[in-house]
């Protein structure tokens, strides 16, 4: 573990900023052998964790018995998803600088709480009102606040490992994704959606409050690099590990054709994911597939994306994002048109393995394309920029979905839109070439 001067602490053209400690167990064996970044992106990827409780998988899970105790239609179920969209928008404007200059511990901390205790909640909850503001909340929540949190840290802390970085973070989110739906059956078995909602709540509070607290802001300030590059190591090299890893304001970014194409690409990615993810158990219930079997099969498609996000870190590391990402949606809508023809039990379990190796591998890909383009300094500010759109996209199409279920009894549809959708993502992606940065911004660096 090496460490940096206090002069060098801060990159030329961004603000000092007090030293801060290590928690002590860093400096102690076996920990201090490892890159504490590493550390951090264990927290990070149980604070992933957590958030999975009020995603699109979870709460597809629970809409059949939330229709079947309430009566509650698919869209109404849905119209969540659109509030928490809207109120993720708006606070992701403000979270992005947050992060950006203070760093992502407290606001971990803090939203983690607030999403166990909306968990809790809504075990008591009795009508329709009520479950819109809980569940909106919550979701707004886990896509605004810990969704930045976690990107800012990663892309602060690597930056050639950044791929391996975020895909140890899907562990978490995969893992939620594979864990929840059977806490869920474990929950209906116990009793019933009270005794579902209070363990999901639980399990938020266990492995997702204290974590965060030992994130640091930026390794520099701590007297570290980026990846654990040393100081001499990069003397010695020629070059600085940092030289890859570009410097963009907010206002230079968004002038770029790169980052309105990469905006267009992941925000069709997150319409899409979302719908799909949310209809996943009520699409094969309405093939003939019991809904136990069907929850199984989500638990199955979760953990498969646990090794698809491993492998879409790794693809970034002998990958251009510009390639990577296309190459891996390609497969996310192959497995989408058998998903369409899925009529039996097996190709359910195809499906779930096919589509989560594929979404799986898609999700650090998406995540890491704006820092890998615009670097790690504004990653907060321009997340506060491109969440909105995608955070109000991905809302709508479960609502969308849902009318379309509601009026014509089948998804068949909406998938085939979908199916389209992906291909101009992939497409959208591709042309996104990196772009240079401007003059200014050169001479300011160079000086």
């Amino acid at each position: 573990m090496s460490s940096l001067d206090d002069s060098s602490a801060a990159s030329p053209g961004h603000e000092a900023r007090r030293r801060e400690r290590l928690p002590g167990f860093y400096h102690r064996q076996p920990f201090r052998r490892v890159y504490p970044g590493w550390w951090i992106a264990v927290a990070a990827s149980l604070s992933s964790f957590a958030a999975v409780s009020f995603f699109n998988p979870v709460l597809g899970a629970i809409t059949p018995e939330l229709q079947a105790e309430y009566g509650w239609s698919t869209a109404s179920i849905a119209l969540t998803m659109l509030i928490g969209g809207i109120g993720g928008g708006a606070i992701a404007t403000f979270v992005g600088p947050i992060a950006d200059r203070y760093g992502p511990r407290w606001l971990l901390f803090a939203s983690v709480g607030m999403v166990a205790g909306l968990m809790f909640a809504l075990g008591f909850m009795s009508q329709f009102w009520q479950f819109l503001l809980l569940w909106g909340l919550g979701r707004g929540i886990t896509v605004a606040v810990i969704d930045i949190a976690v990107v800012v840290v990663i892309a602060n802390w690597f930056i050639q490992r950044r791929g391996s970085a975020m895909g140890l973070t899907m562990i978490g989110t995969r893992s939620g994704m594979m864990l929840f739906p059977l806490v869920i059956t474990a929950g209906l078995w116990l009793g019933g959606l009270r005794e579902a909602f209070l363990l999901m709540g639980l399990l938020v509070l266990l492995m997702g409050v204290l974590p965060p607290l030992i994130m640091r802001r930026r390794p520099e300030d701590v007297g570290l690099r980026p990846d654990g590059y040393g100081r001499r190591a990069a003397v010695s090299s020629g070059e600085s590990p940092m030289a890859s890893d570009p410097d963009w304001s907010v206002r230079d970014a968004v002038r770029t054709r790169a980052f309105w194409l990469l905006l267009f690409g992941t925000t069709m990615l997150m319409a899409v994911g979302g719908s799909v993810n949310f209809t996943f158990v009520s699409h094969m219930t309405q093939n003939g597939i019991d809904p136990d079997t069907a929850r199984t099969a989500l638990a199955l498609w979760a953990g498969m994306g646990i090794i698809g996000g491993v492998l879409g870190g790794e693809l970034r590391q002998r990958l251009p994002v510009r390639y990577a990402l296309p190459l891996v949606i390609m497969v996310t809508t192959s497995a989408l048109v058998w998903f369409v023809l899925l009529d039996s039990t097996w190709m359910a379990f195809v499906f779930a393995v096919w589509h989560g190796l594929a979404f799986g591998a898609q999700l650090p890909l998406n995540r890491i394309s704006f820092p890998d383009y615009f670097g790690r300094y504004s990653v907060g500010r321009i997340r506060s920029v491109t969440a909105p759109p995608q955070l109000l996209i991905n809302a709508f199409g479960p609502f969308i979905s849902g009318l379309v279920i509601d009026s014509r009894g089948s998804y068949d549809l909406i998938y085939i839109v979908f199916i389209g959708l992906l291909l101009s993502a992939a497409l959208s992606v591709l042309m996104a070439k990196r772009p240079d940065l401007p003059v200014q911004r050169l001479r300011r660096e160079s000086s």
